[in-house]
């Protein structure tokens, strides 16, 4: 990242920090101790409030800290790089007619992975659904969360979501995946990306990875990018290492926002 990505990324985890842990409710520790009197075990006063935030704080990370910090990396590099929203003319929003059996083939797929009643596999699909032909036409549009249309590999989809996705979340990722790569083969587009990206991995390793509903339904070694990966992809060999170091950096001034007991 050039430096003034960095700051721009740096400023914006502050304010982003700072928001929601003033906008944050937080009961005090005597209340804490009495709703979750046998956590203090394990927690102590500062592991309680972290406790007690964790799911509200995470829900926001995924709906704004991730995309945001992703499109100012990817700006570093690229000229349209565009956020997921339902604004007229968003160029995030990529829609199109398709013909309807390749639409009823991308639901079919949809709902038998979910159902595991086939094994994911990228390449065996989209044969599936472009085979399909000589139905009438459609209407389609996906909204991908971040959209990088002057990527190098070709106009790059990503759908950045929690590494730990529930199966609905994993099935509407899917179906916007296959939607987006049968759009842009019907324009003629080629290469295109289109990926399930998580910011991190809990598991470490791709190796370890093994999140229940995410192997059922995506094709692990061509439609899910993790961590290094994903951070990589956009910003550069690096990106991910340069991101942990803003978070150490920042960490202890975010930090003095926190209660104190």
């Amino acid at each position: 990242m050039t430096d003034p990505t960095r700051t721009k990324v740096k400023e914006f985890i502050l304010d982003f920090a700072k928001n929601i842990l003033g906008k944050t409710q937080i009961p005090s520790i005597n209340e804490l101790k009495r709703a979750y009197p046998f956590h203090t075990l394990f927690f102590g006063n500062r592991g309680l409030v972290g406790f007690k935030i964790q799911r509200r704080v995470t829900k926001r990370m995924g709906e704004r800290l991730y995309p945001v910090i992703a499109k100012l990396v990817a700006e570093d590099r690229y000229a349209k790089v565009f956020l997921g929203d339902r604004r007229k003319n968003n160029p995030a929003r990529i829609g199109g007619e398709l013909d309807s059996n390749r639409c009823n083939v991308i639901e079919r797929i949809v709902t038998e992975l979910r159902e595991g009643r086939r094994k994911p596999n990228q390449g065996a699909e989209l044969d599936e659904i472009f085979a399909a032909t000589g139905g009438g036409r459609e209407s389609r549009e996906v909204i991908a969360d971040l959209y990088v249309e002057d990527h190098p590999g070709g106009p790059l989809f990503l759908e950045i979501k929690s590494p730990l996705p529930n199966i609905n979340v994993c099935e509407g990722a899917k179906r916007s995946m296959l939607y987006f790569l049968a759009l842009m083969h019907e324009r003629g587009v080629h290469p295109r990306q289109a990926y399930l990206a998580f910011p991190y991995n809990p598991f470490l390793t791709r190796q370890a990875y093994a999140h229940t509903y995410t192997r059922r339904v995506m094709d692990m070694d061509t439609e899910v990018i993790m961590a290094e990966e994903f951070w990589d992809l956009i910003g550069g060999a690096g990106t991910y290492r340069e991101l942990l170091d803003i978070v150490e950096q920042i960490s202890p001034e975010i930090e003095e926002h926190l209660p104190t007991y």
